[in-house]
């Protein structure tokens, strides 16, 4: 919620969800300090490098924003084509924004696009943007043939509406029931706004996805969520092997492979940069029938597997830290490297 302005705002809180991810999708980025300062708490709290990719600012005479992704440099990298839709019938109010990247565990590219639909006065102003969503697909399909392409953001309408009809056609809601925006009485999410749409290659690539429950997560009521945080709940997609730490807290999981809390489970308290007990998010969870000894770096607090991992025998003597198991690497809030097969 316009990520720059306003002394409220919680970047400690923000990094302490985000720091989950390895490539993130932000919105209503009001001004570079914000973005600027989000990254530098994702790196504090992380303790490795981030890079931030935004757009130029759009919307209105009034009111401008920026897209920005943020992503994790030892596991995802931009690769090309990052690009503003060209809105030649001057319908987004703000021109959606699409980049390729890489992932540096296996090589595969996909594209990642964001929107942030007009809200208006009614669902009537929100109608002309969503449907023009189907050219805005069929020019990413142009701008990235043969590419995994997913469509995220703030979309203000259901996606079931009619509005979605020739979006519909080309590409299908990952998330398709639940809520994202949070009311005011903590516990309840009022409308199912935000979400991603996916071609077939990107849904050959996802092995879950859900509604992240941060309030939950970081203990916290929904009025300081939405005054310190965000009045949205961020929508989370794993793609090949990717996991996300069992302390992310899941409002309404979906989708296949999901071993994720639903919402009224015990806060975790201790991943809250509200608690006096805040500390790192460990991203990682322990690998299955994985044994020591693991070698950490402790200048970067990455750690490597005997199995897997060609950077194993790599640390240098005066970084090298050895852990009997993985589960201890974790436990000292170490990240496995993002190299490891």
């Amino acid at each position: 919620m316009r990520l720059g302005n306003g002394e409220q705002k919680s970047y400690q809180a923000l990094a302490a969800v985000a720091a989950h991810v390895d490539v993130l999708a932000v919105q209503e980025v009001m001004n570079d300090e914000g973005i600027q300062t989000l990254k530098s708490a994702l790196e504090q709290r992380t303790r490795e490098g981030w890079s931030t990719l935004c757009s130029s600012p759009v919307g209105s005479k009034s009111y401008k924003e920026q897209y920005c992704f943020l992503s994790r440099d030892s596991v995802v990298q931009y690769e090309d084509g990052a690009v503003s839709y060209l809105d030649r019938k001057n319908i987004f109010m703000r021109e959606p924004f699409s980049a390729r990247f890489k992932s540096l565990r296996d090589g595969k590219t996909f594209t990642l696009a964001t929107v942030h639909i007009v809200y208006g006065k009614s669902a009537a102003d929100r109608t002309p943007e969503l449907q023009e969503l189907g050219n805005y697909w069929a020019w990413l399909e142009q701008v990235y043939p043969n590419e995994p392409i997913m469509l995220m953001g703030d979309f203000n309408m259901h996606p079931g509406d009619a509005a979605f009809t020739s979006l519909r056609s080309q590409a299908i809601p990952m998330v398709t029931a639940g809520a994202s925006t949070l009311s005011n009485k903590t516990g309840k999410f009022a409308n199912l706004y935000d979400g991603v749409w996916a071609n077939a290659s990107a849904r050959s690539m996802m092995t879950g996805v859900g509604i992240v429950n941060f309030p939950a997560m970081l203990g916290i009521d929904h009025l300081k969520a939405r005054s310190h945080v965000s009045d949205h709940s961020p929508i989370f997609f794993q793609l090949g092997r990717a996991k996300l730490s069992s302390s992310v807290q899941m409002a309404y999981p979906q989708g296949p492979g999901q071993q994720m809390s639903r919402a009224g489970t015990a806060p975790a308290q201790n991943d809250s940069p509200f608690s006096s007990k805040a500390r790192a998010a460990t991203v990682s969870t322990a690998s299955a029938n994985q044994s020591g000894p693991v070698h950490g770096n402790k200048n970067s607090l990455i750690y490597h597997l005997s199995s897997g991992c060609p950077s194993y025998d790599k640390v240098s003597p005066k970084n090298l830290v050895v852990f009997k198991t993985e589960s201890e690497a974790l436990a000292n809030s170490y990240r496995k490297a993002g190299n490891c097969r």
